[in-house]
């Protein structure tokens, strides 16, 4: 696992007013609005990618189909080969459907394929259906000069889906409330004073609905078509205006919108005791109730978070933070608290959960906004959660907690002796490890060391300079240091005086020298002796010359009589 920081860092400046709130409250809105030309919800085109036009059935015969009776409607397809009577293959084949587009059947296809991915991405990223039949539209004019801009009025969410490359696309009815034009509605209010009409689909006509909305808006010279259209919308940013509108008094009150409008008073500051907190000492393992791997800084944003401190937690991607989650809502759990986990991603929804659920929390989940979230599943859910039999913590669950106490109080004091420094040297044996370690090649060099258990840091530093010199100079005159001419050599200090002896003494030894060289070699030939050339072996040699010269000689007559009478 890779460990992060977290970092608190909070900033006071000056104090925010009632005012000041509702300025940014202000400023959040208009933020949040997209009443631009660029929303497809005010100027609506028709796009290749993520938009076709309906032409049968007609708009009335399609909305009760699809909202009142709730049908699902197929779309023409083709058939790429089709066997005839004769069992000939023949070419390609139209299959009508209930539904009918202003494309060629290929581009439908095409058309039909990128809508229905484009509505998947949005359902499993975000959790949200982005498709949705339109009825109506309305063709108007910013002013009387302006270019004519056509906005879809009522919305109904539906879901498109293909079973296999020979089988139709089919249109159903998707979970969710049929809608006027939440985008379109704002800005008719706000821009000219018109209130489009509620829609409800259970009770109004949605011709009348249309003929309804013409009528009111006659008065601008503009007018209601009857088109149908299949597109890829989104008017999230729209709902989240409406909400900052009903709930204002709730959001001026609370203390963490007050923190991001700029006024941190009501903010809980990080206690000091909080920072470099030793986890292991201060909290037993019988009180902690994560359920993943934690290291310390995961450890620490756990920690604040069962103390109720506000904080951003930080890292890329593979840092552990879907982790970190995972034992924050364990934790809020065992202390019976409610936990409401949102993210924009449902992929960030799904690893949470399956961390949970790997830990057999998953009873305790609901999923509350989801593409597979129903009523039915809701409930259902809520009702094995409240069956679920009351556990009781064994004794052997007991005991393992307090022998998990003991094994990391050993580990710590390991880890705590590991890190103290030791005297006379003022360093760690973790340290010393870590630098014995580099030396694992280095051939091993045996030698004593006087008093070693007192040597300091001032006598460890001369030793080193010491060997250092030594390894130097030993380097510059040969890498073999037994075939150095000096070798052991007793002389503790070069003066002046005695590289003046030296100087004479050599001067004088050195045609002495070549002589006894030669002398040297002839008599080792006469010999058939195979010495090497050193002092020692010198020795060797006139010891064995002296013994020579003390011998008796062998007298002459023996040579010269039969051998082998003698041997006789």
């Amino acid at each position: 696992m890779i460990s992060f920081r977290l970092s608190f860092k909070i900033i006071i400046k000056g104090v925010l007013t009632v005012e000041n709130i509702d300025l940014k409250i202000e400023l959040w809105k208009k933020r949040l609005l997209d009443l631009g030309k660029g929303n497809r919800l005010i100027n609506f085109k028709e796009n290749k990618r993520s938009s076709i036009k309906i032409t049968s059935p007609c708009l009335g015969d399609a909305f009760n189909m699809i909202v009142i009776e709730e049908k699902s409607l197929n779309f023409s397809y083709p058939l790429k080969s089709v066997v005839n009577e004769n069992s000939e293959e023949q070419g390609d084949f139209l299959v009508e459907g209930e539904i009918r587009t202003n494309q060629t059947i290929n581009e439908q296809q095409g058309i039909l394929k990128s809508i229905k991915a484009k509505s998947k991405t949005s359902i499993e990223e975000q959790g949200i259906n982005t498709l949705y039949l339109t009825f109506g539209m309305i063709k108007w004019s910013e002013s009387d000069n302006d270019e004519i801009i056509s906005s879809p009025l009522v919305l109904v969410p539906v879901s498109l889906k293909i079973d296999s490359i020979n089988e139709p696309y089919v249109l159903t009815l998707h979970d969710d409330e049929v809608v006027v034009n939440p985008s379109l509605v704002f800005k008719f209010e706000n821009d000219f004073g018109i209130k489009l009409p509620e829609f409800d689909e259970h009770n109004d006509d949605i011709k009348e609905y249309l003929s309804k909305v013409s009528e009111i808006v006659m008065i601008n010279h503009w007018k209601v078509t009857d088109e149908v259209y299949l597109a890829i919308l989104s008017f999230l940013k729209i709902n989240m205006y409406v909400d900052l509108n009903k709930s204002r008094d709730k959001i001026v009150s609370n203390p963490f919108i007050k923190s991001l409008a700029g006024d941190l008073r009501e903010i809980i500051q990080v206690p000091q005791d909080l920072n470099n907190y030793d986890h292991d000492k201060n909290i037993r393992p019988i009180d902690t109730f994560q359920v993943v791997d934690a290291d310390s800084s995961q450890q620490d944003a756990i920690l604040l978070s069962k103390k109720g401190i506000s904080f951003v937690l930080q890292g890329p991607p593979g840092t552990g933070k879907s982790q970190t989650i995972t034992n924050i809502i364990a934790e809020a759990m065992s202390e019976g608290k409610k936990v409401l986990f949102v993210s924009e991603k449902m992929a960030a929804l799904e690893v949470v959960k399956k961390r949970l659920t790997e830990v057999k929390l998953n009873d305790f989940c609901l999923t509350l906004h989801s593409y597979r979230a129903n009523k039915k599943d809701v409930l259902s859910q809520l009702e094995s959660t409240l069956n679920l039999p009351k556990i009781k913590v064994q004794d052997d669950l007991l005991y393992k907690l307090t022998e998990l106490e003991e094994k990391r109080k050993k580990l710590n004091e390991y880890q705590q002796e590991l890190h103290t420094k030791c005297m006379p040297l003022n360093t760690t044996i973790y340290e010393i490890n870590g630098r014995l370690a580099k030396l694992d090649d280095t051939e091993d060099v045996m030698f004593s060391l006087d008093n070693v258990e007192n040597t300091d840091t001032e006598k460890l530093n001369k030793y080193k300079y010491l060997i250092s010199g030594y390894a130097d100079n030993l380097g510059r005159v040969n890498k073999d240091g037994s075939a150095n001419p000096w070798i052991g050599c007793g002389i503790p200090d070069l003066t002046h005086d005695l590289r003046h002896n030296i100087d004479a003494k050599l001067s004088k030894l050195s045609p002495n020298f070549k002589i006894f060289a030669h002398i040297y070699g002839k008599i080792l030939k006469f010999l058939g002796a195979d010495f090497d050339n050193s002092v020692d072996n010198t020795k060797l040699l006139i010891e064995i010359l002296n013994i020579s010269v003390k011998s008796p000689l062998i007298p002459t007559n023996w040579l010269q009589s039969n051998i082998e009478e003698l041997i006789g």
